[in-house]
């Protein structure tokens, strides 16, 4: 079950999108709740103060300030709100990516939904992003939603996989909740550079096991950019979501890595969601 959708936002178009998407996901999927949470980060100061003034004087505005826009954010989520879910709101001061577990247990969120840029343009040359961030340090399953993504009923989800150390790394558990509660179809997709070897692979063996029940279709592609194969693979099956699994690898190991992970975030046209092994 996911009754909870924890919301970040930073009230820009792209943090927008992202809530109406939450609205619209909670409905298909039943969740009851969504919090949305923004973070006041305190500004410098050139003079020494002691702790306590220096808090209070540094804090406050911006606590009143972020309070104000959250409820009027909120407030235009309402008007698009013609679902039972409720919205509420939640702000602190705090490193977002920081905040985000301890959010999660005042929550008991469980799923975070977050759009892709943040606040203003973000370059892909940029090292990581609030979403990317959040999404590798969350211990529940973080949804990125493009800014271009409008919601569409999510009735296919591709999983991708590199096939590899699949019972220890595989997040399985979360995996069959997501489909549970979004009844969507599963493709499974690998991208490698020897067919015949992954189709007979025991990774492949194991994960056609470990999800027995949602009767996967496999799928393997050779392609040498990866973000181009799965790019092609949604757009000719008319995938609504794709699922990853982050893994911190060394630089000559798979494809299927952190890096990856953030390009496909930048790029996807459709929701990328993560789940951590």
């Amino acid at each position: 079950m996911i009754e909870t959708i924890l919301l970040p936002s930073d009230f820009s178009a792209t943090a927008t999108n992202a809530g109406l998407y939450a609205i619209e996901l909670a409905n298909q999927i039943g969740a009851k709740k969504i919090v949305v949470y923004h973070t006041y980060e305190a500004a410098s100061v050139s003079e020494p103060l002691s702790a306590s003034l220096t808090q209070r004087l540094i804090t406050e505005p911006f606590k009143q300030k972020s309070a104000a826009q959250l409820n009027e954010f909120v407030d235009l989520l309402n008007t698009k709100n013609t679902t039972n879910v409720a919205i509420e709101a939640f702000h602190s001061y705090a490193e977002l990516k920081d905040a985000m577990n301890e959010l999660i247990k005042a929550t008991s969120a469980q799923l975070i939904v977050m759009g892709i840029t943040g606040g203003g343009k973000l370059k892909e040359t940029l090292v990581g992003s609030n979403s990317v961030t959040v999404a590798k340090s969350s211990n529940i399953p973080v949804m990125i939603v493009p800014t271009e993504a409008g919601y569409k009923h999510i009735g296919k989800i591709l999983l991708l996989s590199d096939l590899k150390d699949i019972e220890q790394t595989s997040p399985v558990d979360a995996i069959k909740n997501v489909l549970d509660v979004t009844k969507a179809e599963l493709y499974i997709l690998n991208v490698t550079n020897n067919i015949d070897k992954a189709a007979e692979s025991e990774g492949k063996q194991q994960l056609e096991s470990l999800l027995a029940n949602y009767t996967p279709s496999f799928h393997f592609m050779t392609n040498s950019d990866f973000g181009a194969a799965v790019d092609s693979f949604v757009k000719d099956r008319e995938i609504d979501m794709v699922i990853v699994v982050p893994k911190k690898q060394g630089i000559f190991e798979s494809i299927f890595s952190v890096n990856h992970t953030k390009t496909l975030a930048f790029h996807s046209k459709v929701p990328l969601m993560a789940i951590k092994h």
